[in-house]
């Protein structure tokens, strides 16, 4: 079943690469007549890429969110652009310039709000016409759609949708890494050490589940990869905030040994399935050495977070930890076996569910 849902997408994956701005756009040409604000006979023509990051600027990627600046930087990037200067795959060359002042001068953010502007700078970075109706339909007010406008709701084209799925990772992970400082500010600086190290070794896993264990075939890989990347990260967050909030695991040895069990049981019937002969060959599907792969590399984050929570946690058994880690990469195991063989006891209800989100 879950084979020819992988037919269904590479289909399916065609028709999202369609881009929506080949759509008509009958007021563009109106809209780009708009008279641009002073400040942009202000912006000296550049000669190469502008030292700045509007993005980033205006999500507080690295540094703390400044409409102001990323206004600024957006009339450098957006010369460049016109002089053709702009870094291939990149966040910035794709959503940072005209794209970053419509968004601003629609939501009225360091600026004030206004539409005929927005939709200049929409037409220049070519908004699809959802986009642009959606600007238009603004009352004089930021939020006026019930919402702010955000220029990725508008992202239709695979292209498009592998680079918005990269910046918001990005936003994600500035979210995250904010919990965690205000986690672990007051530890001593020894256990924050070994907390940057668990982190580490919780990267490398979230990394070798998305390129190792997702299926990668189709035009949309990447979001699929992402999103798996994501929920690996997402989960790592909310285990330590849980656990932060007193609510530890539980195990004891005899727990652990039947967890470790289990696992064995599905990696070797995971290695065997990546390797049986399918009807249907796909250069996308998991490999044997990928999941060997990921296996050590779990077995390297398991044993840091051990190893922190031993300092961190010391009165919780070892044996807690190990079975929850290990019950947890079982599950991962199980979507693996359960993608050709859904009869295996492992592949629950849930199981499934959780291997359908991924495509």
């Amino acid at each position: 079943m879950l084979h020819g849902m992988k037919k269904l997408l590479l289909v399916a994956s065609l028709f999202v690469a369609i881009d929506t701005r080949l759509f008509a756009q009958p007021d563009c040409k109106e809209y780009l007549k708009t008279p641009l604000p002073t400040e942009a006979s202000s912006v000296t023509a550049p000669t190469i890429w502008p030292d700045c990051d509007s993005p980033k600027l205006y999500s507080g990627i690295g540094v703390k969110a400044d409409y102001a600046a990323a206004r600024k930087c957006a009339w450098a990037e957006r010369m460049a652009i016109q002089a053709d200067l702009q870094p291939k795959y990149t966040v910035a060359s794709l959503y940072g310039g005209s794209a970053m002042l419509a968004v601003l001068y629609t939501n009225g953010e360091g600026v004030a709000q206004n539409k005929p502007l927005a939709l200049r700078f929409g037409c220049e970075a070519g908004l699809n016409e959802d986009g642009l109706k959606d600007i238009y339909a603004l009352t004089d007010s930021p939020g006026g759609i019930g919402k702010k406008f955000n220029y990725c709701d508008y992202a239709f084209s695979t292209f498009e949708m592998n680079f918005c799925a990269a910046y918001e990772a990005e936003i994600a992970e500035q979210k995250r890494d904010d919990v965690f400082n205000s986690i672990s500010s007051h530890w001593p600086k020894e256990l924050q050490a070994v907390f940057k190290l668990l982190r580490q070794a919780n990267e490398a896993y979230v990394l070798s589940l998305g390129m190792d264990e997702t299926y990668m075939g189709g035009t949309i890989r990447n979001l699929r990869s992402s999103g798996v990347e994501e929920d690996q990260r997402n989960k790592f967050l909310a285990a330590v905030k849980e656990f932060e909030n007193g609510h530890l695991p539980q195990g004891t040895a005899s727990d652990f040994s039947k967890a470790d069990a289990e696992l064995n049981r599905l990696y070797r019937k995971a290695i065997a399935a990546a390797k049986a002969p399918k009807e249907h060959e796909d250069d996308g599907d998991i490999k044997p050495e990928g999941i060997q792969r990921t296996e050590r590399v779990w077995l390297k984050y398991r044993d840091t977070w051990v190893a922190f929570a031993k300092v961190h946690y010391p009165s919780t058994d070892s044996n807690a930890w190990l079975t929850l880690l290990t019950n947890e990469r079982a599950t991962g195991l199980a979507m693996i076996i359960c993608d050709t063989d859904e009869q295996d006891p492992a592949c629950t209800p849930e199981i499934k569910r959780a291997l359908e989100d991924q495509y």
